[in-house]
């Protein structure tokens, strides 16, 4: 039917269009809520978070998380995994977020959906995957007059309602773009820059001395010498908000009997493999655990030996077409391989196969009985010493350094719950157990420091390797203006280079946009050569990788011609690139001093 087919693909369009806009934009820097009893007790009120004053439900949360679930499971026609839906969570909870911020924009900017705008689109402005439906169609071309009849049907009155309500969730968002975007523009100075990156070209002969010949880190830096410095530069020793923690992790790894029981798993799933008639399609679809090709029925496509693990690939090449491999293990987990065919292209050896993988990770069990020790271990710690509890309870207690919100923290990573609640809490405090991909985790807040300047004692070192680092390319400098009045005095380049201990080189022809060997790439170098006239040997150029003399020899500028034929698509990606940084720094304003909790923490 068609409006069957209607309601599957505009589902489609318009989740689409709300994931790319909210999840893919929205980034808001969040607390935990607060103590463990005041998460509770919002919680229990059916309260998972608040946003600029705006209550978030449990049950707005508990359902946009179940048609996430739900997409996920057509997706992929299976649940997903701990990994899977950890992140599910946090993409469902930051659209929520992005729906709340959305509001507040439409109120501010006066943006409002009339019901004639509806109308007029719902008759007049079809969608566009419904214009290419071949039932919708006369002699290859849309017919109008089809779609007109279709919605006119009182039987799709439910499709119209539904499609309705989608527009008015979409079309504000359209006008917010158009007015966010609206002052966006590219210059032709801006077009013609580009350009001249692009094609303008140089080839240059250099000098190279390395300041690291002359770098001790012994040497010796007095401390009036680092005050000085340090006094001097505060702008760079700036810092955010940060925060010092000491953590317990207990790794979610698989025990014997967990490998044991995978090892029967896919011994079985081999067996029924390995049968006459088998369907190794249907047999991935049901058991693979690889969501990128368990719909496909485990189709990988074709692969050349280099592109895969190498466990894969050893085992999947040294099979025939059609023939199945005993199960083995690579670095992703157990696999079973099946060979369709087997093909040379450009003189190299490519097979399409199939496989079945089962991952290696902990069972239900295991980790019900590390959850337990996880849980035991944080309400142990809460009456005794931290440090003494985890020695106690077997484990260890890692302290950090401090670490700045949506910060990595060694040993874990990305862990935004863990210092989410670490930036919430007062010193001292610790959590109840947080739950991260690889590992359960229990933190305790060990110190906090406000936004501002870093304290010279936590500067110290860093500055005297300055310094020193400082000291050294000053005498790198000194040495190559040596060389230079060395040149003036008729040696070549490279008789001075040599005679001083130095590097001499020629670069190939080169744009601003390219990377030299040694040099690297769009810093001092770039802008020398680029300026300099041919043929002189100009000032030393001081970058981070040395410091340098350069000598223009060739000086090629771009074709005007070129610049017409190009000017389009460079207009285009500077359009694209500006309107991103412009809903980027529309975003930081307006979500300034949105503040923002997380409930959830306490558990749901």
């Amino acid at each position: 039917m068609v409006m069957q087919m209607m309601r599957r693909k505009m589902k489609v369009i318009m989740w689409v269009v709300v994931v790319t806009f909210v999840v893919g934009f929205v980034y808001v820097i969040m607390g935990t809520g607060g103590s463990l009893g005041k998460r509770q007790d919002k919680l229990s009120r059916g309260i998972a978070g608040e946003a600029g004053g705006q209550e978030i439900s449990t049950r707005q949360y508990q359902e946009a998380l179940s048609r996430s679930r739900e997409q996920y499971r057509a997706r992929f026609g299976a649940d997903p995994d701990e990994a899977a839906f950890r992140q599910m969570e946090q993409e469902v909870w930051q659209g929520l977020l992005g729906s709340v911020i959305l509001q507040r924009a439409y109120r501010q900017y006066g943006i409002r959906i009339y019901d004639e705008e509806i109308v007029g689109i719902i008759k007049n402005r079809p969608p566009n995957e419904l214009m290419q439906d071949p039932q919708l169609m006369t002699n290859g071309q849309f017919d109008m007059q089809k779609y007109q009849s279709v919605i006119s049907n009182p039987q799709n009155l439910a499709w119209l309602v539904n499609y309705e309500n989608q527009l008015r969730e979409q079309l504000p968002q359209q006008k917010l773009n158009l007015q966010v975007l609206a002052g966006v523009r590219v210059t032709d100075q801006e077009i013609i820059r580009v350009f001249q990156d692009q094609n303008e070209k140089v080839k240059a002969s250099y000098v190279a001395v390395d300041p690291a010949k002359y770098f001790n880190a012994q040497e010796e830096v007095s401390s009036t010498e680092i005050a000085v410095y340090y006094k001097s530069h505060q702008d760079e020793f700036q810092a955010p908000e940060r925060v010092k923690i000491s953590f317990v992790a207990l790794a979610k790894e698989p025990t014997e009997r967990d490998l044991a029981e995978l090892k029967l798993k896919i011994d079985d799933i081999y067996a029924q493999a390995a049968k006459p008639g088998a369907s190794f399609d249907t047999l991935a679809m049901e058991y693979s655990e690889d969501p990128g090709s368990a719909l496909n029925g485990g189709d990988l496509g074709f692969f050349e030996k280099e592109t895969m693990d190498p466990a894969f690939a050893e085992a999947a090449f040294r099979l025939s077409p059609k023939q199945i491999s005993k199960p083995f293990q690579s670095s992703f987990g157990w696999h079973i391989v099946k060979v369709e065919e087997r093909k040379t292209e450009a003189g190299k050896l490519k097979v399409r196969a199939r496989h079945i993988l089962l991952r290696i990770k902990p069972g239900e069990e295991t980790l019900s009985q590390l959850r337990t020790k996880a849980e035991s271990f944080a309400e142990q710690a809460k009456t005794e010493e931290f440090e003494k509890a985890a020695q106690a309870a077997g484990l260890q207690a890692i302290p950090t350094g401090f670490l700045p919100r949506g910060g990595f923290i060694p040993g874990l990573g990305a862990f935004p719950e863990a210092l989410n609640f670490a930036f919430d809490e007062k010193a001292g405090t610790i959590s109840q157990v947080l739950e991260g991909d690889g590992a359960l985790v229990v933190v305790r807040v060990l110190e906090k420091r406000k936004e501002g300047v870093q304290p010279l004692a936590d500067l110290e070192q860093r500055i005297k390797m300055t310094v020193i680092k400082e000291r050294a390319r000053d005498k790198a400098k000194a040495l190559a203006q040596q060389i230079k009045s060395a040149i003036k005095s008729g040696q070549t380049m490279p008789q001075a280079a040599a005679a001083a201990g130095a590097r001499f080189d020629t670069t190939t022809l080169m744009t601003r946009q390219d990377m030299v060997p040694g040099v690297g790439t769009r810093n001092e170098f770039f802008g020398a050569a680029f300026s300099q006239a041919l043929g002189i040997v100009g000032n030393p150029v001081s970058t981070d990788y040395g410091v340098y003399l350069i000598r223009v020899e060739k000086h090629i500028m771009p074709d005007q011609a070129l610049l017409s034929r190009q000017a389009p698509q460079i207009s285009q990606q500077l359009l694209q690139a500006k309107q991103r940084q412009a809903m980027q720094q529309w975003y930081n304003y307006f979500q300034g001093g949105l503040k923002v909790r997380d409930y959830r923490v306490a558990g749901m």
